[in-house]
């Protein structure tokens, strides 16, 4: 009996050590098992982590290339701005240049343009040249009655005659006063008209003393010659006007063809502020001979 007990004993013994050795068997596969889970997340934690890093790396880089693009966009743009400005400015410039050089232009132009004189000369000189005076040098030399009757027919020209008086027989009465305004704008101050009854190309111009006018006859306007100023030169205190005489038509119906007959010269000098008729000569120009 007691050998059994010990033979149940002992096998009691080995059974417990052998369900000892199961449980640490199983312990250390389980814990086998754990440590291979657990490192199979740590690699999968360990994978996610480089996939994190590489997708922050990879959007970290695309914002640097959006950042640079921007950039770049914000320096072609300004870039582009400096163009335009740039060539606003060139533009402005060459405007500028070119105006100042059209003003230099045209100041020089109006310089030597005297077109305006030259006009004025010729309504100044047109009852004079009508009736072609002869050359003098002085005023004594002149033509006295022709002087009188350029100075006549230039006030009847640019006056009203209607605001003047008139005789029983319709003759418009002109002031002698205002004969010697015009004769004065040729001839200037230093001399004077004798105011008194005289006949000129046929034509009676009658001298009322005691109304101190012209009684101006009912009549046209004398043919003649016509003027056209040429050119006109500075020398010294004198003023050179170049006359042309344009040839007068052969009648009242019909039209003058433009030519130049001949070229005068009138000098005018300097006489306080304006300029006085003191001398007529034959012109050094030429009419050019015809072609043939």
């Amino acid at each position: 009996m007691a050998k059994k007990k010990k033979i149940d004993v002992e096998s009691n013994i080995i059974n417990t050590e052998e369900s000892v050795n199961e449980s640490v068997e199983n312990i250390t596969e389980n814990n086998t098992e754990d440590k291979k889970e657990n490192t199979m997340k740590d690699s999968e934690k360990a994978i996610s982590s480089k996939e994190i890093s590489s997708e922050k790396e990879n959007s970290i880089k695309d914002i640097d290339d959006i950042e640079n693009i921007i950039l770049n966009n914000k320096i072609k743009k300004k870039h582009r701005r400096r163009i335009i400005i740039g060539a606003v400015m060139v533009f402005l410039m060459v405007v500028g240049v070119i105006s100042i050089i059209m003003t230099g232009v045209n100041t020089t132009a109006k310089l030597f343009d005297n077109t305006k004189e030259k006009e004025e000369y010729e309504k100044l000189l047109t009852t004079l040249v009508v009736s072609d005076p002869l050359p003098f040098e002085t005023f004594d030399q002149a033509d006295k009655d022709l002087i009188l009757a350029s100075s006549i027919w230039a006030a009847v020209m640019n006056e009203d005659m209607e605001k003047f008086e008139k005789n029983d027989f319709g003759q418009t009465y002109l002031p002698s006063l205002e004969v010697d305004k015009y004769f004065t704008k040729v001839f200037g101050t230093q001399h004077t008209l004798d105011h008194r009854t005289f006949l000129d190309q046929e034509v009676e111009f009658e001298y009322n003393q005691e109304k101190q006018a012209y009684a101006i006859p009912q009549t046209s306007f004398p043919m003649g010659f016509t003027p056209k100023v040429e050119k006109i030169t500075k020398k010294g205190k004198d003023k050179i006007v170049t006359v042309g005489y344009i040839s007068p038509a052969n009648s009242w119906s019909d039209v003058s063809d433009g030519s130049i007959s001949k070229y005068v010269d009138y000098i005018f000098q300097k006489q306080g502020k304006s300029y006085a008729l003191v001398a007529i000569r034959d012109s050094a120009m030429k009419v050019e001979a015809p072609v043939k």
